[in-house]
């Protein structure tokens, strides 16, 4: 899986589950809140748990 590939793995996700979320909105929150042991709500980490491997490539 490329990164692109992983961007678009996440769309289809947040479209998928009518999330009002963008695909940067994750990356950021995953990033700044739930790697460094924050509060996520409970969406967002739905988000984080199934996405996780897009999500560790792009932040890589």
């Amino acid at each position: 899986m490329n990164t692109e590939q992983a961007r678009e793995n996440i769309a289809k996700y947040i479209e998928k589950c009518r999330y009002t979320y963008k695909v940067d909105d994750i990356i950021h929150s995953y990033l700044n809140y739930y790697k460094q042991g924050y509060y996520v709500s409970y969406t967002m980490k739905d988000c984080i748990s199934n996405l996780k491997d897009e999500l560790e490539l792009l932040t890589a």
